[in-house]
C-alpha cells in the first residue's frame, strides 16, 4: 500500500507587496527655558581661549605628506637677558702695556714641552773638522790651517770655464750649418693649379657615378656572405670618395707632399751619420 504526502501551502500572490507599517510621529524636542541664556554666554566667552593655543594639535590627513616648515612652530617667550658679568670690560690696552699682556701668555705656555719639541725636530750639529798635529790628541781647526785649499782665492772662480765657451760656439756653427743645408733643399710640398684641382674633382665624381651604379644593381635580396662583403666594399669606397669629394671642393687651395723628395733626405741623413 503507498503513502502519498500532500503539502498544503498557505500562499498569497496579493500579500507579496505589502507595505511597512507607518512609524508612528516623533514627540516634540525638549527646549529649555535657560536656552537664549546658554547661547549667549557660549558666544560672549568664545574666543577665551585664544592666548592658550589649541587644546589638541591638529593631525595632518593621510593623503598629505610631511614638507619642509609646514609644521606648527610656537612662538618663545621673551625673557630678561641673563647678565652674568655684572661690572664692565676691561678697556683696550694702550701700547706701551701690550708687552706686559705678552709677558702674560708666555708665562703659560709650558716651555718643558716646548723644548722637548724643538730638540726632537732640530737637526744634529755638524762636528767641525780638525787635525791633531801630536801623539797626545792636539787638535786644531782644519779650515783655518791653511791645509784645505780655498777655491773663493783662485784667479778663475766664479767665472765660465773654457770648454762651455767652446761647446756654445760649436752648437751655433752646427745650427747655422743645417739652416743653410735646409735653404738649399727643394721643399718637399707643390701646390695644385686650379685646373688639375678641378680635373681631380672631375674624375672623383665618375668614379663614385660609376660606383653609385655598382651598387644600385644589387639584388635585393642580401642573403649570401659574399653578396654581404661587396655591398660592404662599394659602401667604403662610395664614403671615402665622398669625403675626397667634400674636401677638394672646399679647399681651393691643395698642396701635393711627395714621398720621393722625403726619402732622399732620409738617405742623406743617414749618410752624413756614417
Amino acid at each position: 500500500m503507498s503513502v502519498i504526502n500532500i503539502y498544503h501551502h498557505n500562499e498569497n500572490i496579493y500579500n507579496v507587496e505589502k507595505k511597512p507599517p507607518e512609524r508612528p510621529p516623533k514627540p516634540p524636542l525638549y527646549h529649555s527655558r535657560f536656552e537664549h541664556q546658554v547661547r549667549r554666554e557660549t558666544k560672549s566667552s568664545k574666543d577665551a581661549h585664544r592666548t592658550m593655543g589649541f587644546a589638541k594639535i591638529p593631525l595632518q590627513k593621510p593623503d598629505e605628506f610631511l614638507k619642509k616648515n609646514c609644521g606648527i612652530r610656537f612662538r618663545a617667550t621673551k625673557s630678561a637677558p641673563v647678565r652674568l658679568c655684572t661690572s664692565h670690560k676691561p678697556p683696550v690696552p694702550k701700547k706701551d702695556e701690550l708687552v706686559a699682556s705678552q709677558q702674560q701668555v708666555m708665562k703659560c705656555v709650558d716651555f718643558k714641552v716646548e723644548n722637548i719639541k724643538k730638540v726632537v725636530c732640530s737637526n744634529p750639529k755638524k762636528v767641525r773638522p780638525r787635525y791633531a798635529d801630536t801623539r797626545k790628541g792636539d787638535f786644531h781647526d782644519l779650515e783655518k790651517s791653511g791645509l784645505v785649499p780655498v777655491y773663493m782665492c783662485q784667479p778663475k772662480y766664479g767665472k765660465v770655464p773654457e770648454y762651455l765657451h767652446r761647446r756654445k760656439k760649436d752648437l751655433e756653427a752646427q745650427k747655422q750649418r743645417l739652416m743653410d743645408k735646409m735653404a738649399e733643399q727643394k721643399s718637399a710640398c707643390a701646390a695644385i693649379s686650379q685646373e688639375e684641382r678641378l680635373e681631380l674633382l672631375k674624375g672623383l665624381k665618375k668614379n663614385w657615378e660609376n660606383l653609385q651604379r655598382e651598387y644600385q644593381s644589387l639584388p635585393l635580396l642580401i642573403d649570401t656572405v659574399p653578396k654581404m662583403i661587396r655591398k660592404a666594399k662599394l659602401e667604403k669606397g662610395l664614403k671615402e670618395l665622398e669625403k675626397d669629394i667634400l674636401m677638394m671642393e672646399n679647399n681651393p687651395y691643395i698642396y701635393v707632399y711627395s714621398d720621393d723628395d722625403e726619402q732622399q733626405q732620409q738617405q742623406q741623413q743617414h749618410n752624413n751619420r756614417k
